[in-house]
């Protein structure tokens, strides 16, 4: 399937650190640690600015979902928009070849933005609110794993997102559209649908709320097996907005010329031919020249199976016994497992097929060439790029259609990892490694790879976003 970009990536778009001022960059943190989006780095480790050591948090993905933030940045570039008198926001939510996106657009002329915050009165039995660990900012149901989200958009938020859109993203099912009403004055669109996993009986609800008027959006989003219709819509009746009078400032124009030059340069650049690198090559940050961490792969292999006495269950991220050992055959080999066609743009069942896979091995030697200890990310990303033969390259998605099969390797992290320092929270942390001054880690790593996707395997390093520039180094897994 051809890349979208979800909510993390868009949020990615907006920290590139090289061409973002300090001011915008602390505003930029502020809005996304508040809406939840990001992890925070391991303890003791200096965040520094939002484009810095803090990675997006990705969750199990069970849904395919253009959150607010994503859709917000649809509108940028369409030109003008009418406004009733004193309306700050206008939402659309239109149709096209079967799919909804909304249209956002902010006058910030109308009027000043304000904080706005909401909670909810009623939440569903057996979601329990975390306020950190690996459900951070959610409220998570232990027993079935179901998730809640309420996600709070104001004005200035919204206008920096429309205004600073540099991508598509994912649409949204118009079967999944279930109806629009109106509550308090605020008009609420309900969705719901099925998960695109066929070994998962999950249901998601969204609501999402608008109030044209404060110029702010919410979005309630929950997940569970055999939810109750209108579940979250229950939660978005109850929900306690309060509208602040504190203000909050819109990015200047200053302040988003910079981040959309950002954008530009990124997205619409070539892939640097001198960025991909071969085995035993010395690879630095192209990015950060204050950088002293150096990666050298030294050895990377396509493997049928990863052997215990070799590759000891200790070492896996996700748990071995209940998430790997189901997946196995007896000699150790992957089962088959059903996947979405890459050919196609949908998640359409009727797209569905059989696929094998593969284990891709490699050792990499992490260097700290600097003269103090460091705490660094230290995790290769796996990603897959086609090319046409002209050195042109285009980056695709391989979605399994297997929820168990997925959980395996998580937006191109590795499944195996020798070098493990941080292991609380679930493994939250376990990407980051503390190496000391002129220390070098030598660090085994494993991800599952289909079988005919190997050519098209790539190793992508300092990515802390999954291959989201075209400016990282890069090494081909078979040559």
């Amino acid at each position: 399937m051809k890349k979208e970009f979800s909510q993390e990536e868009m949020e990615q778009i907006l920290k590139k650190d090289a061409v973002i001022p300090a001011s915008v960059d602390e505003k930029i943190k502020e809005t996304y640690e508040r809406l939840g989006l990001t992890a925070a780095a391991p303890e003791g480790q200096d965040k520094g600015s939002a484009s810095e050591k803090t990675r997006p948090f990705r969750m199990k993905k069970k849904k395919v979902w253009v959150t607010i933030a994503a859709a917000a940045a649809l509108t940028a570039g369409l030109g003008i928009t009418a406004f009733a008198v004193n309306q700050l926001l206008k939402v659309d939510l239109p149709e096209k070849d079967g799919t909804l996106a909304y249209n956002v657009s902010v006058d910030p002329e109308a009027k000043e933005a304000h904080a706005v915050t909401s909670s909810p009165t009623y939440v569903p039995e057996g979601y329990e609110y975390h306020e950190d660990g690996p459900y951070g900012g959610k409220w998570h149901n232990d027993t079935t794993d179901g998730t809640m989200s309420i996600i709070t958009h104001n004005a200035a938020d919204l206008y920096l997102m429309t205004q600073t859109g540099g991508g598509t993203t994912s649409q949204i099912d118009k079967n999944d559209y279930i109806k629009t009403i109106e509550i308090g004055g605020m008009n609420v669109d309900v969705f719901s649908s099925d998960s695109i996993y066929t070994d998962d009986d999950t249901i998601r609800q969204d609501v999402v709320l608008t109030n044209e008027e404060y110029g702010y959006m919410i979005q309630v989003s929950l997940d569970g097996p055999d939810l109750a219709d209108d579940e979250a819509l229950k939660v978005a009746e109850g929900l306690d907005i309060q509208v602040s009078d504190e203000t909050v400032p819109y990015a200047d124009d200053e302040e988003i010329a910079k981040i959309k030059d950002g954008q530009t340069a990124d997205f619409d650049s070539a892939y640097d031919s001198s960025l991909f690198y071969n085995v035993g090559d010395v690879i630095t940050d192209p990015q950060d020249k204050e950088n002293k961490t150096e990666f050298k792969v030294t050895d990377v292999r396509l493997a049928d199976s990863l052997p215990l006495d070799q590759f000891p269950k200790e070492n896996y991220v996700p748990d071995y016994d209940s998430t790997v050992a189901p997946l196995l055959n007896e000699d150790g080999t992957l089962k088959s497992h059903e996947r979405y066609s890459p050919a196609s743009d949908s998640l359409s069942k009727e797209d569905l097929e059989t696929a094998d896979s593969k284990f891709i091995i490699a050792t990499v030697e992490i260097t700290n060439t600097g003269d103090s200890s460091t705490k660094e990310y230290i995790t290769p990303m796996l990603e897959y790029l086609s090319t046409d033969g002209d050195g042109s390259y285009t980056r695709f998605s391989v979605q399994s259609a297997s929820a168990a099969y997925q959980a395996l390797s998580v937006d191109g992290e590795p499944l195996y990892q020798s070098v493990q320092q941080y292991t609380d929270n679930q493994k939250q942390h376990v990407r980051f490694a503390e190496i000391g001054a002129g220390e070098t880690l030598e660090c085994t790593f494993a991800w599952v790879v289909d079988d005919d996707c190997t050519d098209n395997a790539y190793l992508s390093f300092f990515d802390m976003y999954g291959g989201m520039t075209n400016s990282y180094p890069r090494v081909k897994v078979a040559e």
